[in-house]
């Protein structure tokens, strides 16, 4: 039988608390995403329907004429609350959050490759 003190014992469970806030409070963190100036482009490092989204805008001829801002999510937990917040302005459920997505300059959340390639398509980009 382990023979174990009762002040080892508090202290482990104090330990283990303590651990657990911690960690509870760093992931409810929320960020206040600055103001749009442009389009914000999510994207995960490694997400094949990035990858098609990348390539579109790699060729795009309008890929110039506007901003832009892509910021990746997966290794980035900044940009990853970041893409929380702008979720939830647009009314996206966490459980159905992903990559990729595109934040117009106006606040329309576009999710998934062929959506934000028709819509990048779309705009007038020739003014």
């Amino acid at each position: 039988m382990i023979n174990v003190k009762p002040q080892s014992a508090i202290i482990g469970v104090l330990i283990v608390l303590a651990t657990g806030i911690g960690f509870w409070a760093f992931t409810q963190k929320t960020t206040t995403p600055s103001p749009l100036t442009g389009y914000e482009y999510f994207w995960g490092d490694g997400c094949p329907h990035c990858t098609v989204v990348e390539e579109f805008l790699s060729t795009w001829d309008g890929r110039d004429k506007i901003k832009i801002e892509k910021k990746e999510v997966w290794k980035n937990t900044a940009n990853s609350r970041v893409l929380g917040a702008r979720a939830a302005s647009c009314n996206i459920p966490q459980n159905e959050l992903g990559v990729p997505l595109l934040v117009t300059p106006e606040g329309q959340c576009i999710v998934g490759d062929q959506p934000i390639i028709e819509h990048l398509k779309n705009l007038n980009v020739n003014k």
